[in-house]
């Protein structure tokens, strides 16, 4: 195994949040050496953030932090300062990625904008994410992942029909964007690989979010269709959650080439036969079809009826516990979980690996580094001495 498919690459992270860190997350994953600027003394934000490691508030502690972060060394730069320019620019010069996550206009008022970069660095590929992008009448505006989420449509897709809509719990639009910012950075990054010139990617978080609609925008765009937070609604019926014995399964009706296994999932040979045969016959039917389908799940766990599914060739699941997903068969075979690099305060903590996997390289766990740890190695490689170091620590610059 190399030590990765990206280990030619250097990247330069000045992002904070979600979005910016899980994309560098990834470069950092596939080999890529990755330096991650944090304001001195208090750090990335994201530090202060929670869940904590033992529930214990502390700058190396956030759980969050780590798993955002794992396999990048940490530099302290306060970009405010009059001579964070010098130290930035001899950065840039030797780096093939910066990704900022700063307001738009903030590079430029800094003396870090596109243009002033490529002049130090004509291959560097600066990716900006930012909220609403860096142009348009909203490019000012401030939004959390709960408001791109609304925003996107999405939440008008995400609860119960009869209550207010909910947020999704993770902060989708966040990694959604983060994702889409890694993918364009390879994208300018092949055509670099031809031309030999660097490029400046925008990536709008509220953009990214839309990705998370899938066929409801499309419904809409062409079939004039507009999707309701009701299962009952849905055109291939039986389509949401049941309780079983001991939880919830998820019960999608199809492939609906496959639907004749539902007799054999639910010992129920009436959901096969007229009028329950055909779609339309369930449509029609539809609280029959759940009358039905709820008896036979009563005195079934969500596994069996998964399982029973499953072998029939219907997309049935079930909601699972933290505690089952780690211990579920294909994520151990898949080696999707393992534990990082042993940490200073934390030491080794479970983490998850890349969902895709390259056959001929390998995916770095590694750990989160400690704020300013690396400091002295990277500043150095720069030409600066301890004692200049030390100088520039008094002056409150890193």
């Amino acid at each position: 195994m190399s030590e990765g498919p990206l280990s030619h690459l250097r990247i330069l992270d000045c992002s904070t949040g979600i979005a910016g860190p899980y994309c560098t997350r990834l470069f950092a994953g596939f080999g890529a050496l990755t330096l991650k600027i944090e304001p001195p003394c208090s750090g990335d934000p994201q530090r202060q953030r929670g869940p904590f490691y033992h529930n214990q508030p502390g700058l190396e502690r956030s759980l969050s932090f780590h798993w955002l972060n794992a396999g990048k060394r940490s530099i302290t730069l306060d970009l405010e300062h009059p001579q964070a320019p010098e130290l930035l620019h001899a950065l840039v010069a030797d780096v093939d990625i910066l990704v900022e996550s700063f307001l738009p206009g903030t590079l430029q008022r800094l003396g870090f904008d596109y243009k002033s970069l490529a002049s130090i660095n004509p291959r560097l590929i600066l990716v900006s994410i930012s909220d609403f992008g860096q142009s348009g009448p909203r490019r000012h505006w401030k939004a959390t992942d709960i408001v791109h989420y609304a925003m996107s449509g999405a939440m008008s897709l995400t609860g119960d029909p009869d209550r207010p809509p909910l947020n999704s719990g993770p902060a989708i639009a966040a990694y959604t964007a983060g994702l889409h910012a890694y993918l364009a950075a390879l994208l300018a990054l092949q055509r670099r690989h031809e031309d030999g010139i660097g490029d400046w990617v925008d990536v709008s978080i509220q953009e990214s979010s839309l990705e998370n609609v899938e066929i409801k925008l499309a419904e809409a765009l062409l079939a004039a269709h507009q999707a309701q937070r009701n299962a009952d609604n849905h055109a291939m019926t039986p389509w949401q959650c049941y309780p079983t014995a001991d939880g919830i399964a998820a019960i999608i009706g199809g492939p609906l080439r496959n639907w004749a296994g539902a007799a054999e999932a639910f010992d129920d040979q009436a959901l096969v036969e007229p009028p329950f045969d055909t779609i339309v016959g369930r449509n029609t039917n539809r609280e029959k079809v759940h009358d039905r389908v709820r008896a036979a799940l009563k005195s079934r766990t969500k596994r069996e009826i998964y399982h029973r599914g499953q072998a029939a060739g219907l997309a049935f699941g079930y909601l699972a516990s933290l505690a089952e997903v780690l211990e579920w068969p294909q994520h151990i075979a898949r080696r999707f979980l393992q534990p990082t690099d042993p940490h200073p305060v934390v030491g080794s903590l479970l983490s998850m690996t890349a969902p895709f996997h390259p056959s001929t390289t390998s995916w770095r766990t590694g750990r989160a580094p400690l704020l300013g740890e690396h400091n002295e190695a990277i500043y150095a490689e720069l030409g600066y001495s301890r004692e200049a170091l030390v100088s520039l620590a008094d002056s409150g610059i890193i």
